[in-house]
């Protein structure tokens, strides 16, 4: 869970960042200054959410290097990625113009040197990537031919800018309350992570903050004093944290959106559509119906009003779902078998028609753990049908999957629970397409909250 990482985060920051600095030391040895004046250039420090250029000059004409990246996660663990370039008549290597010999990535992509890092040995293509923090995500780059190092470079990425402050709520609320700095009201953003519990959209939340909004990452379930399960969440709680982003003195009044990843975007969906405080829902990989919890009865809902459970979609397994032996398990297939019950599923369907506010809907068509394609096509649909007045946006993206990717981090595998979860797309495409999705929601968010 995330909320239990993060305890473990602390006693490793200081062991990551001499580790960092000890690294980029020895890429320097016996380096004094570039190799005959082949120079790398990049920021010296940039948000994570921001793609930024690499460039490498004063090479010869042809000149073929190597780019090679480094980068630690939340356990300390080594992330690389490396790629061949061919220096132009100029002398010149441009990762906005050039795509690699061959490496790590293909293509033209300003950012494949990050979005295609892996962890090194035989733990390549099985794990997620997870910051070891928000204010400071080091990012090593050499550049060198031959095994030498002509240039290396430094660049400290971060979540939650310098000017950003956090302070966590009370009151009953597990939460952690991101805003810029200074005495303007600005909109505000309720942040609800997925089923990994805990705070889950904590990354998010300071990426926003440091966009100019007052975000609230809400934890639901997976920490103490909360559910240890996803089961009877109470949409008053999430009433509960509105109600404090609407008495906060840093928050405009009547500009205030929810933002939500899987169980996350299916919450925020069933808020808006009772909550008219909610004036924007944005969901990542959304659910068009309410569907049972994820605890150890699957015949318990995972949402209440009023005490009694919000309509659901039951649990159950499809029968003829046999996967072979040894091969990580697809849940989209028991998800789609469930949908066949149309009683349950018309009413546990989303009135998402009575939301106060446009929608952005994000999805991958290649989704393998919950039908979020299906769901985002039918959540449209019912919007048009019932005429709704405020603007809808769908992204959908061929190739992707569950996981749109974190902007601009390594995409990681496209498997989670150790491994034993497929849940689909590419982690190339599923990188695509958050690079595309993410300036798309910020723009969205802008136009409809204006900060």
């Amino acid at each position: 869970m995330i909320g239990s990482r993060r305890k473990r985060w602390g006693a490793r920051r200081a062991r990551i960042g001499t580790r960092a600095l000890a690294i980029a030391l020895a890429v320097g040895a016996g380096v004094a200054g570039s190799v005959h004046g082949q120079r790398l250039h990049v920021p010296d420090g940039v948000a994570v959410d921001s793609a930024f250029r690499i460039t490498v000059d004063g090479l010869r004409p042809g000149q073929v290097v190597v780019l090679h990246t480094m980068m630690d996660d939340s356990l300390g663990r080594r992330w690389e990625s490396s790629a061949s370039f061919r220096a132009s008549s100029t002398g010149r290597i441009d990762l906005t113009r050039d795509a690699p010999l061959h490496g790590s990535y293909a293509g033209v992509q300003p950012m494949g040197l990050v979005t295609s890092m892996e962890p090194a040995g035989e733990l390549a293509g099985r794990l997620r990537f997870i910051p070891p923090r928000l204010d400071s995500v080091p990012l090593l780059l050499r550049v060198g031919s031959d095994g030498a190092t002509a240039d290396s470079a430094r660049v400290v990425r971060w979540f939650r800018s310098p000017d950003v402050m956090v302070r966590a709520l009370g009151g009953g609320l597990a939460g952690h309350l991101f805003y810029p700095a200074g005495r303007e009201r600005r909109p505000a953003v309720l942040v609800l992570g997925g089923s990994e519990g805990g705070f889950g959209g904590e990354d998010v939340a300071a990426l926003l903050a440091s966009r100019g909004y007052v975000a609230l990452s809400l934890a639901y379930f997976g920490i103490a004093p909360l559910p240890s399960s996803l089961e009877r969440i109470p949409l008053e709680y999430f009433g509960a944290a509105v109600d404090s982003l609407q008495a906060d003195p840093r928050v405009r009044r009547g500009s205030l959106a929810a933002l939500g990843t899987s169980k996350g975007a299916e919450a925020a969906l069933v808020l808006g559509a009772h909550d008219p405080r909610i004036h924007a829902v944005v969901a990542y990989a959304p659910s068009a119906v309410a569907w049972s919890c994820i605890c150890p009865d699957p015949q318990s809902p995972s949402w209440t009003l009023g005490g009694r459970p919000v309509p659901f979609v039951p649990g159950g397994a499809d029968p003829a779902y046999r996967p072979p032996q040894g091969s990580p398990l697809h849940p989209v297939v028991n998800y789609r078998y469930r949908l066949r019950d149309s009683a349950a599923v018309r009413r546990a369907t989303i009135p998402v028609e009575r939301i106060n506010g446009p929608v952005l809907l994000v999805s991958g068509r290649e989704d393998e753990l919950w039908p979020s394609s299906w769901s985002a096509d039918a959540i449209a649909a019912r919007l048009r049908t019932h005429g709704f007045r405020h603007r809808v946006v769908q992204l959908s993206y061929p190739g992707a999957g569950h996981l749109i990717g974190k902007a601009y981090l390594p995409a990681g595998s496209t498997r989670v629970g150790g491994g034993r979860l497929e849940t689909g797309g590419t982690p190339q495409a599923n990188a695509a397409a958050q690079a595309d999705a993410w300036p798309r929601m910020l723009r969205f968010l802008a136009s409809e909250l204006r900060p």
